[in-house]
């Protein structure tokens, strides 16, 4: 069971066309209702509401699915890029980023382990991109609240390994999203032309390597570029 947490934005909808066809996938939103048409159904796919925000509501939402959730492969696309100067940001611009960007990711593992633990199966796929590494002017809360991925990450493959417990930190470029479309047309080619083969990425990129982590349990600990060489 894969388990696809913030579903909704343009990449998570692509992706779950492509997971589907691999394994079931419980896939999750918040404000925005997912509104999807399978192309080729091989599995199932269970959609729900769940807001990530505090602790409550995934311990919840891992106690009502528990009976379904089977050899965990745990995707968390959800994200908040809050793009203001240091001197700009307000608490709750803070604290909103850090809780679902960095918390919520740490809780979703504290939650989901024990069952992982009994299946002697866990996969963990965490979500950043180059741009949070190398950071930028107006993104200083988005690049602090992903940088603690990584050494999370690390940590739950050295504490759980021996489980059969894989954890890995999937670090994207440009890809072909709502996200980098709705942008200036001047900025975007600009960003573009960073990219040594001047392409932007596709989803598909992104489900091989997902794949490939699932079936793999000796890819761990490790952050895995999909940036076209940025």
């Amino acid at each position: 069971m894969i388990i696809l947490i913030g579903a909704s934005s343009g990449i998570g909808l692509k992706l779950i066309n492509e997971l589907i066809q691999y394994d079931n996938i419980l896939a999750t939103y918040n404000k925005k209702k997912i509104n999807i048409k399978i192309k080729h159904k091989k599995n199932n796919l269970i959609i729900k509401k769940l807001d990530i925000s505090n602790e409550k509501n995934i311990k919840k939402f891992v106690k009502d699915n528990n009976k379904i959730l089977n050899r965990i492969t745990f995707v968390n696309l959800a994200t908040i890029s809050v793009d203001k100067l240091i001197v700009n940001l307000k608490s709750k611009d803070i604290n909103r980023a850090f809780q679902i960007n960095s918390f919520s990711n740490i809780l979703f593992a504290k939650h989901l382990i024990d069952k992982m633990i009994k299946d002697n199966f866990g996969r963990f796929v965490f979500f950043s991109s180059t741009r949070a590494s190398r950071g930028d002017a107006g993104i200083s809360l988005y690049s602090s609240s992903k940088s603690i991925l990584k050494p999370l990450s690390k940590c739950i493959s050295k504490e759980f390994g021996r489980f059969n417990i894989t954890s890995n930190v999937i670090s994207l470029g440009y890809f072909d999203s709502p996200l980098l479309n709705n942008i200036n047309e001047k900025i975007k080619k600009k960003l573009i032309n960073q990219i040594p083969s001047k392409k932007i990425g596709k989803t598909k990129n992104i489900s091989n390597i997902i794949k490939t982590i699932i079936k793999s349990d000796y890819i761990s600990a490790a952050e895995i570029k999909i940036d076209g060489g940025l």
